[in-house]
């Protein structure tokens, strides 16, 4: 999926059943959770967010706004529209003394419509978007070191027939991780929504105006010319009696890499749709390997993104945690489980257990969240870069109609649900791309405990008892998530 607002509204045509709801629900449903600001009320929020520091300010970035969240009381509008891009990474880099925003850009996603629900099987002409694109493919490269004046130092394109990129990773070191495809030849994408199969792409961002590119890996049968290595893939053989319920192929990104290349890492983890978590060795990034993958049964992997993204927040504990992404309204696709995988063989990372299923609160009008209107799965976990230490106990998701889901992983192989909090459903149901997908994205400040929820009706800021008790006065960042991050920030 693309970038920008196109990049995962990919099926235009709902599919209610008898017990679907006729109306949108706008209550609210919490539970063990307090909401203690509420950003933006009433906006389209749902966008990835990043956070950098300054002194004992905190900047929330998110659609291309950078929002001052020092004091959580009076949490404030900074820099409004103040870069371009909603896909973003932000982080340090010690060597430069600066903060480095990159944002990412994409070409349109072909999608579908009520008159060709299949998307591009049963239209062709829905890819000449794609086609015709004449914008950057690529990322943009920006100092935010004065986030009250953001500017741009390059343009970096990955190709000009590509995709562009879609979720990416930059820790502040030598190199940036990009999904894309970089030209038309990436032809063996199965699923009726993307033209493309996309990549991971190492970029050399020593000199962010200046970014080269090191090297590109790609599961082997992903282009044109690689017919042998393509029918190799069970996901080719199978038969679809229906073309939107056909498998994403390739990586939906990013490659996550917890521990700098600069400073000793040679590990990257990513969601690569059908083919599962793939584990990369990234000891020689001119060119990586694959150690080893988890590629989940067709009846896990068939349908919508099976590995979206990957969670690897546990790695100390030997373990990761994977989900996908449901990409069709109204349960009309295999529920995506969240997976824990035991990563200690690398070689044969294994599914140990699956977060519990969702269901509605006893005081919803539905019984199961199928019956309420949009897409019911998994979408993303709080961002692997964050200030604070990254609790053992606690992790959160984004779950799109399901709102956001909290859960004890204390026991990795017994996922335990704490806590949820439902908001009321944005936009209108009849203009589809309004009310799909209610709670995208979330992110979580370990150090002050608190869960920053990206809705279609705002950014709410929440509590939870299992994460610990909230500190919303400015506090300086003394610890971030990862080693080394953001090292020399001040």
């Amino acid at each position: 999926m693309a970038g920008s607002s196109l990049a995962a509204w990919a099926n235009n045509h709902p599919h209610p059943s008898p017990q679907s709801l006729k109306y949108l629900d706008r209550r609210t449903y919490i539970h063990n959770m307090e909401v203690i600001a509420h950003i933006l009320p009433g906006k389209e929020r749902g966008g990835k967010m990043q956070m950098m520091s300054v002194g004992s300010r905190r900047y929330l970035l998110q659609q291309g706004d950078v929002i001052d969240v020092s004091d959580l009381h009076h949490p404030t509008m900074y820099n409004e529209h103040g870069f371009k891009g909603d896909q973003l990474q932000v982080a340090y880099n010690d060597k430069l003394k600066k903060w480095i925003l990159m944002t990412g850009a994409a070409a349109p996603i072909s999608g579908s419509t009520a008159a060709a629900p299949y998307g591009k099987y049963d239209d062709p002409k829905l890819l000449e978007p794609w086609k015709n694109f004449k914008g950057l493919r690529g990322v943009r490269f920006y100092d935010a070191t004065d986030p009250s004046k953001i500017v741009n130092l390059s343009e970096f394109s990955t190709g000009a027939t590509g995709s562009g990129t879609h979720r990416n990773y930059y820790d502040g070191g030598q190199y940036a991780y990009l999904d894309t495809a970089p030209d038309e030849s990436f032809s063996h994408q199965l699923w009726y929504a993307r033209p493309l199969v996309n990549g991971n792409m190492i970029v050399d961002v020593s000199d962010p105006a200046n970014p080269k590119e090191v090297s590109m890996w790609w599961v082997p049968g992903s282009r044109k010319s690689e017919e042998s290595e393509y029918q190799k893939w069970q996901w080719s053989r199978l038969k679809y009696e229906h073309m939107d319920q056909t498998p994403f192929v390739g990586l939906h990104g990013p490659v996550y890499v917890p521990k700098k290349i600069d400073d000793g890492g040679n590990r990257g983890y990513g969601g690569w749709g059908c083919f599962g978590l793939i584990i990369h060795d990234l000891s020689d990034v001119k060119r990586p390997q694959e150690i080893g993958r988890f590629e989940p049964p067709p009846q896990y992997g068939a349908g919508g993104v099976a590995f979206h993204t990957i969670w690897c927040g546990m790695l100390d504990r030997g373990f990761v945690i994977a989900n996908g992404e449901t990409t069709n309204p109204d349960c009309n696709q295999i529920y995506l489980p969240i997976w824990v995988i035991d990563v200690r063989d690398e070689t044969r990372p294994t599914p140990v257990a699956q977060f519990p299923r969702p269901v509605p609160p006893k005081q919803a009008p539905y019984r199961d969240f199928c019956f309420k209107r949009g897409r019911f799965g998994a979408h993303n976990p709080p961002h692997l870069k964050a200030p604070g230490k990254i609790s053992a106990d606690f992790i959160a998701y984004s779950y799109f109609i399901g709102g956001l889901r909290c859960y004890d992983i204390g026991d990795p192989y017994r996922p335990e649900e704490v806590a949820y909090f439902i908001p009321p459903q944005g936009g209108d149901l009849k203009d589809f791309g309004s009310w799909n997908r209610t709670v995208d994205n979330v992110f979580v400040e370990w150090d002050r405990n608190v869960i920053y929820c990206a809705a279609d009706t705002g950014i709410y800021v929440l509590s939870c008892p299992s994460l610990g008790k909230p500190m919303l006065d400015p506090l300086p960042v003394t610890e971030w998530s990862l080693p080394k991050l953001n090292e020399g920030a001040v």
